[in-house]
């Protein structure tokens, strides 16, 4: 008579794998969180972007001149107060001291921990996405916080820095031959050179 073994999978063999499929996931889930929030941050940053554009597009419309001649005066102010917020209806307009801070809490320079609060005009659009300016004319400073007042509220990861001066076509400063335009400053830079997409953290 012969005596068949029959094969079966022992319980250390079945918590190895689970052991197993539980480590993979651990190196993984981060990883895909990671990009997926990198996604989100670029994408947001890319709609402020548009939103800065369109405010520019909108002084020239309506006062008639082009944007040089009124880049020396208070055009970060300007383009806030009279321009994005108006064209985003239901955008909350920071303007007073009591509601600055309501809107952009500063930022950290990128991978510092030492924080940085300009004085500027801040608004928030309806996605959540603030946009605020500083006349330091020139260039005047525009910056887009992604998430708001949530952290880490550092250039680069949720913050992106955007100037508008005379640069010639290659985003260099050029106040003679250049024209007046936004470009960007920093990591922004990286993400509008690889194509709305954060590649450095």
């Amino acid at each position: 008579m012969q005596i068949k073994f029959l094969k079966a999978v022992t319980l250390v063999e079945l918590l190895v794998v689970l052991t197993i499929l539980g480590v993979v996931a651990a190196l993984t889930i981060p990883g895909l969180s990671k990009h997926a929030q990198k996604t989100e941050y670029a994408k947001l940053a890319q709609k402020g972007y548009i939103a800065l554009e369109q405010g520019i597009d909108l002084i020239e419309i309506n006062t008639g001149e082009s944007i040089s001649k009124i880049a020396n005066k208070n055009v970060a102010s300007l383009l806030i107060s009279n321009y994005i917020s108006k064209y985003h209806t239901s955008a909350l307009y920071c303007n007073s001291l009591k509601t600055k801070t309501e809107c952009f809490a500063g930022y950290r320079e990128f991978k510092s921990e030492s924080a940085t609060t300009p004085t500027v005009r801040s608004m928030m659009l309806p996605s959540g996405i603030v946009i605020a300016g500083k006349n330091s004319g020139p260039p005047a400073r525009f910056y887009i916080d992604v998430n708001g007042l949530s952290e880490p509220n550092m250039e680069g990861v949720d913050v992106f820095i955007f100037d508008l001066d005379m640069f010639n076509a290659k985003c260099e400063t050029d106040r003679t031959n250049g024209s007046y335009k936004l470009c960007p400053f920093g990591h922004a830079k990286n993400l509008m050179e690889d194509n709305w997409t954060i590649t450095y953290w």
